[in-house]
């Protein structure tokens, strides 16, 4: 999460960083723009939470820190998404460098639909995480926020990557991705 204020528009903003999103280039953008002025940015692992990762349900803590230094105010949140499949082949080979296509689907097949998507956001799973769940309130439903996608993102030959049984697994798991964000889904491999 990374918390700023712009001079021009005289309004905060909030970005929420979803793991896998070009999260690591839009806080640089940001950075960069000299009518920015970077009011806190998160980064590393604290209490299980990958800070870089915070979803907005979770963002009160990280507010109320700055409401003590008379810095709370309204702000805008903004986030980034990308296509889903994509998405979750990037997670995966990021964190198993030393991983085959195989092992990616025998992942989709065997350990992902078993991953516990609560509000706990470990750190140990946080990359998989649908991105609904990062832009939602407890309700689960969308908050107001300006969502864009990544520009030119890496895509993947997913005939390369899925097959029949993992497509219908990823499309339970993120179907609320598909639809929220929308994206199209497929139903068996193109």
């Amino acid at each position: 999460m990374l918390i700023w204020y712009n001079i021009k528009s005289k309004e905060r903003y909030i970005f929420i960083h979803i793991p896998k999103n070009g999260g690591k280039y839009i806080r640089k953008r940001i950075n960069k723009n000299k009518q920015n002025k970077i009011i806190i940015g998160f980064w590393g692992i604290k209490d299980n939470i990958d800070l870089a990762h915070i979803p907005y349900i979770k963002r009160q803590k990280y507010i109320k820190k700055l409401s003590k230094k008379g810095l709370y105010e309204k702000y805008n949140y903004i986030t980034y998404s990308r296509y889903p499949y994509d998405r979750l082949i990037s997670a995966f080979f990021y964190k198993n460098k030393d991983k085959t296509i195989d092992d990616f689907k025998d992942f989709c097949n065997n350990e992902l639909i078993n991953i516990n998507f609560n509000n706990e956001y470990s750190y140990k799973n946080i990359h998989y995480y649908p991105q609904y769940l990062f832009i939602c309130n407890k309700n689960r439903e969308l908050i107001n926020i300006n969502i864009k996608r990544i520009e030119d993102p890496k895509k993947y030959n997913l005939k390369k990557y899925y097959d029949n049984e993992t497509i219908r697994k990823v499309n339970e798991i993120y179907s609320r991705d598909f639809e929220l964000l929308n994206y199209k889904k497929y139903n068996a491999i193109i």
